[in-house]
């Protein structure tokens, strides 16, 4: 694929990375962009279904999904764009960091839209 002539590609962050550094960061891009997208798309088509086939009482579930699906998606846009920070280029090493955080928050937004789930469905006649 040929350049458009007095037009240079910008420098990207990875470029002072070894090559094996640029494997992981992207494979750790894809991780957050391929596994957090699916689902919170999983989620958001969900809430689709819910709320489009359902009748109305049915609304403040799709809704609900909907909320989680939305949060699920931006934790995941977060998480991809600091995934280059992990690295120390003028080091050449790479700094190891858990995503135990961001477990921990995903697990508690996952425990309270199923209580609230639960507390929807309970409340229906």
């Amino acid at each position: 694929m040929s350049e458009r002539p007095g037009r240079q590609r910008l420098p990207s962050v990875l470029d002072v990375l070894s090559s094996g550094l640029k494997l992981d960061v992207r494979a750790h891009q894809r991780t957050y962009e391929g596994a957090y997208t699916r689902t919170a798309m999983g989620a958001l088509s969900f809430s689709i279904l819910i709320i489009k086939l359902f009748s109305k009482e049915f609304l403040p579930i799709g809704a609900a999904y909907t909320v989680y699906g939305s949060l699920l998606y931006f934790i995941g846009v977060v998480k991809s764009g600091t995934v280059d920070t992990y690295y120390n280029p003028e080091k050449d090493m790479q700094i190891y960091r858990t995503g135990g955080d961001t477990v921990l928050l995903l697990t508690l937004l996952s425990l309270a839209s199923y209580l609230v789930l639960l507390v929807l469905v309970w409340r229906m006649d």
